[in-house]
């Protein structure tokens, strides 16, 4: 099984390379590890993971579609809580550009803001069932050059669940029938850009 999905993303970034190639746009790959953090109730741990693609149509907007995975657990009872993932697809504005950023730093650093929605499903180590939700997430990400095909990226993101019902350290929040209530964690992470095309990095930095 694990032979067949490294095939498959393999398969999937070769075919992502050879038409990105061809584009006009600015096509990217992300990955970010980091950490997560809960307030109701307060569960910090480096369980974050994220992965994107992102595409930019000009040099100030784009598109990123994302997969994060997120693992929380309760201090007290290391063996308690959930495991969290999601799916979002998000817009991406250039705001190093509105703020000229790469400018005032001799083009080292830039920034940029994104939102979206999506779906996410979590698992409790307590409960049988999934959770299953909508989510909705806003974040800024400062990015440092490294050469025109890579650059590294630090993200600060907020993620709102809509409808869920497992608290952060495994069990329903609520006795009884269960009952949904809109939660949310931060995540901060650091992680690598890495370009495809023939534009490589212009529109985030040139």
């Amino acid at each position: 099984m694990k032979s067949r999905i490294i095939l498959c993303i393999a398969f999937a970034l070769t075919t992502l390379t050879g038409f990105a190639q061809k584009q006009e746009g600015q096509y990217s790959l992300e990955a970010t590890y980091g950490g997560s953090f809960a307030s109701k109730p307060s569960i910090s741990g480096f369980g974050h993971y994220d992965f994107g693609v992102r595409y930019m149509f000009d040099p100030n907007w784009g598109i990123k579609a994302d997969f994060g995975h997120d693992t929380f657990r309760n201090d007290e009872t290391p063996k308690q809580g959930i495991d969290y993932t999601r799916l979002s697809l998000q817009a991406v504005h250039n705001l190093g550009r509105t703020i000229n950023l790469p400018s005032v730093t001799g083009g080292a650093v830039n920034a940029l803001a994104h939102a979206g929605l999506g779906l996410s499903i979590s698992k409790s180590t307590q409960e049988k069932t999934k959770d299953n939700m909508g989510n909705l997430i806003v974040g800024i990400t400062p990015q440092i050059y490294i050469f025109q095909d890579m650059s590294i990226q630090l993200d600060f993101s907020y993620v709102v669940n809509l409808l869920q019902h497992f608290d952060y350290d495994g069990p329903y929040r609520f006795e009884g029938a269960p009952k949904s209530f809109t939660g949310g964690h931060a995540t901060a992470s650091i992680g690598i850009i890495y370009y495809l095309g023939k534009r490589h990095s212009d529109y985030d930095w040139r």
